[in-house]
């Protein structure tokens, strides 16, 4: 505490620095736990799902950032023979069908916010696995294709 010339105790400049490094802590942690990400996949037992050849993404009509040709591509490069489009569109021997829902939204530029897949047995169009990946801010996240491609790694187990 410092005593001022009036006779009233206050606190001291060295007080408000430290209170005002204390302070700066506290926002930078909130700033930090509203960049934080979260990842979850899930997968039905007994299903080895990675062992299929033959994907197709269906197409949402409303897909206006190319996001199925994205995941088609993300799919092909990890070694699956992969296409996207209407389902009327599907291949014969298509075994397994992703499905995905993705949000986006607008912060000075559009960033894709929200991104969930399902995958389903082609033959059955029971679901097999899904994911989710939620990224909060575009300062903290990352780009639509590495959040695309972190999310199929991991429900397709690859590094």
């Amino acid at each position: 505490m410092h005593v001022q010339s009036d006779g009233i105790k206050g606190p001291s400049v060295a007080d408000m620095v430290k209170s005002g490094n204390a302070f700066a802590i506290v926002i930078l942690g909130v700033l930090l736990a509203a960049g934080c990400t979260q990842m979850t996949t899930r997968k039905v037992p007994n299903q080895a799902i990675w062992s299929s050849k033959h994907i197709f993404v269906e197409r949402r009509l409303s897909d206006n950032y190319g996001v199925a040709e994205d995941i088609a591509r993300e799919l092909r490069a990890m070694g699956y023979d992969a296409s996207s489009g209407a389902l009327t569109m599907m291949p014969a021997g298509t075994e397994l069908i992703v499905s995905y829902d993705d949000m986006w939204t607008w912060d000075f530029s559009t960033y894709l916010i929200e991104f969930d897949v399902q995958v389903r047995n082609a033959r059955n169009d029971k679901i097999v696995a899904m994911g989710h990946y939620f990224r909060p801010s575009m300062v903290f996240g990352h780009a639509p294709d590495v959040m695309i491609r972190e999310l199929l790694a991991k429900l397709f187990k690859h590094a």
